[in-house]
Formats: structure tokens, C-alpha cells, sequence
């Protein structure tokens, strides 16, 4: 297999949240093989930076070098360059053929200084930029163009674009006030701008790392043929779901994490497979129809519940289970993500108090289909529907249900029942931690009623 190679030249961060080590992750995460040179070694945390040993320009020259010989690095991203040493041996020894984003670096989070001599980086590193990534307060040092607003973002890239000839500049929305985080980026050739636009995801202060995963995940689209704007959405894109799992570790500000959204599309993909393998089960059984109710069933199952965020992260099928008129179960595939039914809803509430929740089915009630779940082993808990307040509140039902449950009996047992009320059919609902475990309970049931 052939990967494009992607150079980071950055500082070591010890706590892992930015720097050459997050660089490569995400380089890896975007399917391009990453390489890196060090070019500090910084003694950090979620709290701040304690020290910063820089390293030889020696050094990093080999580094440099030693990458150079053997690789075909496609494109570069370069985030602490710390000395003007520095400076001169990345601009000797990269090749003008290497695209080079830059991340202007020039403070840390809590302020510490990650760039020596300002002046000597914009005589040295901005005119060799391919593509340049300051958030609001690093464009406004770098342009002299206060940067507030949109307004002040597109003066500012310009300006950095006339004043460096850097073919493309983006000022990063992050630090402007308003609802919506929008990013701008200036194609200086095309004398054109385009923005994208996010929703501000204020609940989560975990933000270490956007500008180097932003900046690399530019790099790796670069390094793929990609051009400048289609890595541009693709970064921004990543970045967004990156901070949305930022990682609340550390007594700080946690750092974001580009794993996350990788790990979330693959356990989906395992929880369809899984949905796919229930519905050939149980379109096979000779007596699954038994189970089905009136208002049919449906079967809801969750990613791993610790990366549970909400009805998105549930899959169920998007039309019902159903008996066929000769008895014939027939299962509403495809699988979907966010659909909130019933089941869905019923999931997500009970994953407050059950971590080991993830499958849940309703079935058909009747008191011989309750003695044989006993009989198998599980609690089983019947609810007044009668005690409901509000039970017209769409929504609302099977929250009501769950917390009713667990106030009354201090826990959530796998099988909760109903006799039904007028307007709503009685009904059993059974939890298990995997589809294995729901189909041989099922199994049971079917051939026994």
C-alpha cells in the first residue's frame, strides 16, 4: 500500500493536546502517512506551558535532512518554529515545490510567547507560506489589521497577501464575537474569498489543538491533490466534530480530539452490521410474529455509551417490524441514525442510569411472555401509565417512564411493562448490552409462546 507522506515541523507538547504528535495523529486520521520535526520540547499540561527547551537549529536541520532524502513529503505544516535559526534551516532546506500551511504560533493558550523574534518570522517564514491559518488575534499581530469582525478578517487576509505574496490566507472565526465561528479564507491569485461557518459549541471549553488540527488537516488534503479550498471545507469539517469531542482531562483546558469523530463512524458501521445480522434472525424464526404488537415494534441500538451524545449516536430501523398478514415478519430496513421513536427515546433515557444499555425492543404483552423473561433470569417492573402527568407531550413518554421507574425502585431493570391505558397498548420493553444477548432472550420467548 501507498500512502502520501506529510511533514510536521513543529514543538513537542507533552501533554499531548497540539504540537508534532497531534500533527501525525491527524495526518493518519486523514489518510496520508505523517513524518515530523522537532523543533522544542515543551513542558506542558492542560494548565498551561512551564518550559520550553528549543531545540538545536543543528538538530533540526537533520531532522530535516534525514526526512527529506528518503521521503517524498508532499506537503508540510509548520506550527512552534521557536528561533530565527529556525527559520533560515526550514526555509534552506524545504523545497518551494512543498506547499508549507503555516500556523502562526505566537502565543499559547495561557500566553506564553512560541515564537522568538516576530519581525524575523515575517521577514522569513510568511513569504515561504503556501497557505496561512492565524485565528483573529494571531492575524491582527501579523497585519496590523485589528480583526473583529468579518469585516476585519477579509482586510486582514488581504493585507497578508499583498504585504508577504501568500497565495491564500484563512482567518480563523474562533475568537470573533457572534453566534456562528466563521472562518475566511482570501485566494490572493483569484483576488476571491469564501467562508464557512459554524455553530459556536459553547458547553465544551476543551479547545486545546484547533489550530494545529485545523492547519495539518489542511496539509493532508494538500498532500492527497487535493486543492486549497476542497481542504479547507474537509479541515473545517474535521475540526468542528474534533472540538464537539473536545476531552474534559486534566485540571485545565482539555485538548480536542480528532480521534473521536474516526471511532464514532466505525462503531456505527458495526452497530448496522449488527442491526442487519437481528433483522435476518428474526425474519427467519417461525413464531417471532407473536412478539409483534399492534403498533409493531422497533429495535433501537447504541454506539458504545460512553460516546453517546444523543439521539444521533441510536440507530433503529427506519420503518417498523410487522407482521404480514400470513404471519411473516418483515423488518423496515434500512438502519438510520436520529430517528426519534419511541425505542430510540426509550434507549437514550434509560443510558442515563444504565451504562450497559445499548439494545432495546418493544414487544407484545402478555403475562405468560412476562413469566418466561423471569423465568430467564430477568427484573421485571410493571408502571401505571395512569401515574403519567402529561401524556400527551410528544416526546416526553418514555423519559417520563424511565426516571418514574427509577425514582420509585432506585434502579432500571431490564424488562419494564405496561398494561396500557386508553389510547396506548400494553407493552413490554426489554434492554440488553448487545444484540446477541436481546435475540437469544427473543429466541426463548418465540418458541415457547
Amino acid at each position: 500500500m501507498i500512502k502520501p507522506v506529510a511533514l510536521s515541523i513543529a514543538g513537542f507538547d507533552s501533554g499531548n493536546g497540539a504540537g508534532v504528535e497531534t500533527d501525525i495523529k491527524v495526518y493518519e486520521i486523514m489518510g496520508v502517512h505523517g513524518v515530523g520535526v522537532t523543533t522544542a520540547i515543551t513542558s506542558q499540561n492542560t494548565l498551561g506551558i512551564s518550559h520550553v527547551f528549543p531545540i538545536p537549529s543543528e538538530v533540526v536541520k537533520r531532522q530535516l535532512e534525514a526526512l527529506l532524502s528518503d521521503f517524498e513529503v508532499k506537503s508540510a505544516k509548520l506550527g512552534m518554529v521557536y528561533t530565527k535559526e529556525q527559520f533560515n534551516v526550514v526555509v534552506e532546506l524545504l523545497a518551494d515545490k512543498i506547499p508549507l500551511v503555516t500556523d502562526p504560533v505566537i502565543y499559547a493558550k495561557d500566553g506564553t510567547p512560541l515564537i522568538k523574534d516576530i519581525e524575523d518570522y515575517k521577514k522569513v517564514i510568511l513569504p515561504r507560506t503556501t497557505v496561512l491559518t492565524p485565528n483573529a488575534v494571531e492575524a491582527s499581530i501579523l497585519s496590523g489589521v485589528k480583526v473583529m469582525g468579518i469585516n476585519d478578517a477579509e482586510k486582514a487576509c488581504k493585507e497578508l497577501s499583498r504585504q508577504y505574496n501568500i497565495p491564500y490566507v484563512i482567518v480563523k472565526g474562533g475568537h470573533m464575537e457572534g453566534e456562528y465561528s466563521i472562518d475566511v479564507l482570501y485566494d490572493g491569485e483569484k483576488d476571491q474569498y469564501f467562508k464557512i461557518g459554524y455553530k459556536r459549541i459553547v458547553y465544551n471549553k476543551n479547545t486545546h489543538g484547533t489550530g494545529s488540527v485545523f492547519a495539518t488537516a489542511i496539509s493532508a488534503g494538500l498532500a492527497k491533490g487535493k486543492d486549497v479550498v476542497f481542504s479547507f471545507r474537509s479541515a473545517r469539517e474535521l475540526l468542528q466534530k474534533a472540538i464537539y469531542y473536545g476531552l474534559n482531562i486534566g485540571k485545565g483546558i482539555g485538548p480536542v480530539d480528532p480521534i473521536t469523530p474516526a471511532l464514532v463512524k466505525s462503531m456505527k458501521f458495526e452497530v448496522i452490521e449488527e442491526m442487519h445480522k437481528f433483522a435476518y434472525e428474526v425474519e427467519q424464526w417461525k413464531n417471532f410474529y407473536k412478539l409483534i404488537p399492534e403498533v409493531q415494534s422497533n429495535l433501537a441500538h447504541s454506539i458504545d455509551p460512553d460516546f453517546v451524545t444523543g439521539l444521533e449516536d441510536i440507530a433503529v430501523f427506519r420503518d417498523r417490524i410487522v407482521r404480514n398478514w400470513d404471519n411473516k415478519v418483515k423488518v423496515g430496513l434500512p438502519v438510520v441514525f436520529g430517528k426519534p421513536t419511541h425505542t430510540a427515546r426509550l434507549l437514550l433515557s434509560i443510558m442515563k442510569f444504565k451504562k450497559g444499555a445499548r439494545v432495546l425492543i418493544n414487544i407484545k404483552f402478555t403475562d405468560e411472555a412476562v413469566r418466561l423473561l423471569k423465568e430467564i433470569g430477568y427484573e421485571v417492573i410493571e408502571v401505571n401509565r395512569e401515574l403519567e402527568p402529561n401524556p400527551q407531550i410528544e416526546g416526553k413518554s418514555m423519559e417520563w417512564l424511565v426516571n418514574h421507574v427509577y425514582m420509585t425502585y432506585g434502579d432500571v431493570p431490564n424488562v419494564i411493562f405496561d398494561r396500557g391505558v386508553k389510547g396506548k397498548e400494553a407493552m413490554i420493553r426489554l434492554w440488553t448490552s448487545s444484540v446477541e444477548e436481546i435475540l437469544s432472550a427473543l429466541k426463548y420467548l418465540s418458541d415457547r409462546l
